[in-house]
């Protein structure tokens, strides 16, 4: 393999450690969902909710000041389970952790493939391997979120609580940023794949230009030298 073709496998080495930033960031923050809330009957109270695949908040103002109350998303699932889905909750975050860790696999594969001169294809297909998984993993985690929010958030993201306190969310969700991460880790996974690509058909060029019989010029060139 080349310096140059083992420079485009290295260069996936910082896609695989953005995916896996991304993907980290997505599991970590607070901003899966967002909306706003309204009370019937009242012009003056706000609210703000925003929340993760594990914890968020809620910010309530009955016109006497803000409120802010913690959000433990695997409680709200546990209690009332028609706000969400516990099995979409589990597709998200299973979709998520995998994504991390074939992104994780992908940037070790690729620093041993780049620093290497082997010809061997294991590690470049291990490489492939691992950027697929972390791709479908993203996709998985991407559909179960977007499901979860059609079917429950964008009607309500409120604990029952607040509910028979006259607070609504309906129709003022939307999806926040921490669900964009994986978006973004999705079309890394890509821009790996598609280098990958490149690399390989680079290599294939190089074995096949080594293999060539010597022309007329190279044949009396070495005559001459003798």
């Amino acid at each position: 393999m080349s310096l140059k073709t083992r420079g485009i496998v290295f260069a996936t080495f910082f896609g695989s450690c953005l995916i896996v930033g991304l993907l980290v960031a997505a599991l970590t923050t607070d901003n899966w969902v967002q909306s706003s809330a309204k009370r019937f009957n009242s012009t003056e109270s706000q609210g703000r909710i925003h929340f993760g695949l594990f914890n968020g908040q809620r910010h309530l103002n009955v016109a006497f000041g803000w409120r802010r109350h913690d959000v433990n998303v695997l409680a709200v699932i546990q209690d009332e389970p028609d706000v969400m889905s516990y099995w979409l909750w589990l597709g998200t975050t299973v979709g998520v952790g995998l994504g991390a860790l074939s992104g994780a696999v992908g940037a070790i594969a690729s620093v041993l493939k780049s620093s290497s001169a082997s010809k061997k294809s294991g590690t470049i297909l291990v490489l492939f391997i691992s950027n697929v998984l972390s791709g479908l993993s993203q996709i998985l985690s991407f559909v179960c979120w977007l499901l979860q929010f059609v079917q429950y958030l964008r009607h309500n993201v409120l604990i029952e609580e607040d509910r028979k306190n006259n607070w609504y969310s309906t129709g003022l969700a939307t999806l926040g940023a921490s669900f964009y991460f994986v978006v973004a880790g999705f079309v890394v996974v890509i821009i790996n794949i598609v280098l990958l690509t490149v690399a390989v058909k680079m290599e294939k060029r190089e074995r096949n230009q080594m293999l060539e019989p010597p022309t007329d010029e190279k044949t009396q060139g070495a005559i001459m030298l003798y």
